[in-house]
């Protein structure tokens, strides 16, 4: 596996990383793996994703682990954009597969939405978008956006993390081609297709109806259907009922613009996924908001 990577550009990082120096416990969890923060050789601080191949006997360089990591790894590495977070690259250990990024220390965008006024938060918006433009236009499908899944960098930057579901739209036959249609699922994000089995695997579409929810999340600084437990959000995504969009009142201080945001969000919820909006369009729309609810 490790071979098959580096021979597709993805840098093995082993000689690189400082394992001693590692703390003892995760300070988050991803998409099939626990975060740890560590080091380099250099001293860099790191943030080092494991994924243990021994998990339910998945064990050896030919077990879903295995192959699920090499996805997520080599997806990543091609990400070339301010948007989103650089990878270093993969590294070895034992039985236990390392992706290994710069660490951000700010956090996530969720711990930073509070202290952010509106015109900070649709820039968020605008410049998350762009990130997923780019993932899209480069065949990547993310397929866990939320802004759980978004780091805030020294200088107030978006960058999306986290690429344990995506998908490549046309697959190398080379590398590791998934061995089941499995993913993490979060509920609230997920598109109603995805989660009633009608569509067995992410698309662009889907992307756009979880941004969608997001830039509600981002905006309102709450969950899509906040107030209500999973179950009862679960119903109301299956049966179409979007959000309520008291939530979003006032947020703008411009009605015309509101209610152009709101549209926008509708179309990206909407449960024909042909129907919804492509990320150009959405970021056009956001722009458009941006300039419409500025002073």
């Amino acid at each position: 596996m490790a071979n098959i990577l580096v021979q597709h550009g993805v840098s093995n990082i082993t000689d690189q990383l400082d394992l001693k120096r590692r703390c003892s416990q995760p300070f988050a969890n991803g998409g099939f793996g626990s975060i740890y923060q560590g080091e380099l050789q250099d001293g860099r601080l790191v943030a080092i994703k494991h994924i243990d191949l021994r998990s339910r006997g998945e064990l050896g360089p030919g077990g879903k682990r295995c192959k699920h990591a090499a996805h997520e790894m080599y997806t990543w590495s091609k990400c070339e954009h301010r948007g989103v977070l650089k990878a270093h690259g993969f590294a070895l250990s034992e039985e236990e597969i390392l992706l290994v990024s710069p660490l951000m220390q700010n956090g996530s965008l969720t711990n930073h939405l509070m202290c952010s006024n509106t015109g900070d938060r649709l820039r968020f918006c605008i410049d998350l978008v762009s990130a997923v433009e780019y993932l899209h236009a480069q065949g990547i499908v993310h397929g866990d956006i939320k802004a759980d899944n978004v780091l805030v960098s020294d200088s107030r930057e978006v960058q999306l993390v986290d690429f344990g579901n995506a998908t490549l739209v046309q697959y190398l036959s080379l590398l590791f081609t998934r061995t089941s249609p499995q993913f993490a699922c979060s509920i609230r994000f997920t598109a109603p297709e995805i989660m009633d089995g009608s569509n067995k695997k992410n698309t662009t579409q889907s992307d756009v109806y979880a941004l969608g929810m997001t830039i509600l999340q981002i905006l309102t600084g709450q969950l899509p259907y906040a107030g209500e437990p999973d179950f009862p959000a679960l119903a109301k995504i299956f049966r179409g009922v979007p959000p309520p969009r008291s939530h979003l009142d006032g947020i703008l201080r411009n009605q015309y613009a509101e209610d152009k945001l709101w549209d926008l969000l509708l179309r990206c919820w909407t449960h024909e996924p042909n129907l919804r909006p492509t990320m150009t369009q959405v970021k056009q729309v956001l722009v458009e908001v941006e300039q419409e609810s500025s002073p």
